[in-house]
């Protein structure tokens, strides 16, 4: 619904919007500041709000490499050598299997081997005892390597550089060929894969994200098609895509599992605005001015998706109810009291024309919700 009221009040600062290329660049109007008593005219449309949760994807912050070690037998563990967070060099154990029949195979072999070599040496010179000799020494190399091969799978070894994430079995379990034992990771460098408008998503370009409370720079790494998780989010942006983005983290600040927060996924409320509605806070933050039961009140926005070159969607602390202004005669501050004059009273009681309002005595400002 579009409105068009006569007001009395006291107001702060009037910025009107208008577009260029990837976002809204804002003209300051020369409106006259308004003080009590003053008739001045203001035009505002009540807003739809969009719970944010809709819109919800959680994003967590990966290793640059995971991998779940698994069992290379059936057998029961033996050790469990490493511990949860401790770091690991290459090739480094991790979880030992029992290797008890492993190397009585071995030892076995061994002996097989050995007596296959003195068979070789009684051989001789004669042509055909001495090739079967031969045979018999080849064969038991190949034994020897083989249960070798198997007793060194008995111990479960990282392939790089991390850091244990979970150990997933105890001393004495019984594990089938495949289970998985421990997961460990590359902290050197952490990933998320987060939603962009699709003209920032270049490979190599840096990207910055707020990691729980921290901000942080990375780079794009990979530019991939919106992922299903995403498709939300395609209802408040004309084009998107999904890119990976790589963070250093050899200080090992950055823990996998962290919760990673962006611009594109809305914590707050969500309404369509004009253009025309979007001004500036005194700290330089993107602001939509709204009358919120006859008081009028500055809402802070992070701009999200534009539709076509007069509306854009918005995120801020918004409230079912408010009348967002998108023209007026006058510049407008936060927490004034507003009162219909007794002209629009009567106009309005009659099913005429919005006629002047006025406004009572301005009350401080309240602090707005910002988050849930």
């Amino acid at each position: 619904m579009i409105q068009s009221r006569k007001l009395f009040t006291t107001v702060g600062t009037t910025v009107v919007s208008v577009m260029c290329g990837s976002g809204l660049v804002l003209a300051q109007g020369n409106l006259p500041m308004a003080t009590t008593g003053d008739q001045v005219v203001i035009k505002r449309e009540t807003s739809r709000v969009l719970d944010p949760h809709k819109y919800r994807v959680p994003l967590s912050v990966e290793a640059i490499q995971t991998v779940t070690l698994v069992a290379p037998f059936d057998g029961t563990i033996k050790q469990v050598v490493a511990k949860t967070n401790s770091k690991l060099q290459p090739q480094s154990e991790v979880v030992r299997l029992d290797n008890t029949s492993q190397k009585l195979k071995l030892s076995h072999a061994q002996a097989l081997l050995k007596l296959a070599l003195i068979e070789q040496r009684a051989a001789g010179k004669e042509e055909i005892p001495a090739a079967l000799a031969q045979a018999k020494v080849d064969i038991a190399k190949i034994d020897v390597e083989i249960v070798q091969s198997l007793l060194d799978q008995t111990s479960v070894r990282t392939p790089f550089t991390s850091e244990v994430q979970r150990i997933l079995v105890a001393d004495g379990q019984y594990v089938r060929a495949g289970d998985p034992v421990a997961i460990v990771a590359d902290g050197s460098k952490m990933k998320v894969e987060v939603p962009v408008e699709r003209a920032l998503a270049d490979t190599g370009k840096p990207f910055s994200l707020k990691i729980e409370a921290n901000e942080v720079e990375g780079k794009i790494d990979q530019v991939l098609p919106l992922p299903a998780k995403f498709d939300v989010l395609r209802e408040l942006f004309d084009s998107i895509a999904s890119v990976v983005v790589v963070v250093d983290n050899i200080d090992g600040k950055i823990k996998v599992g962290q919760t990673v927060y962006v611009p594109l996924i809305p914590r707050q409320p969500v309404i369509e605005v004009p253009v025309v509605a979007i001004g500036n806070l005194a700290d330089g933050q993107r602001k939509v001015q709204v009358v919120r039961q006859s008081v009028v009140r500055d809402i802070s926005v992070a701009l999200l998706g534009q539709i076509g070159s007069s509306r854009v969607f918005v995120s801020g602390p918004f409230a079912e109810g408010d009348e967002v202004i998108y023209e007026a005669s006058h510049q407008f501050g936060d927490g004034f009291q507003l009162k219909p004059s007794s002209g629009t009273a009567a106009a309005t009681a009659a099913g005429g024309a919005a006629g002047p309002e006025r406004s009572t005595t301005p009350t401080p400002p309240a602090n707005p919700k910002v988050g849930f």
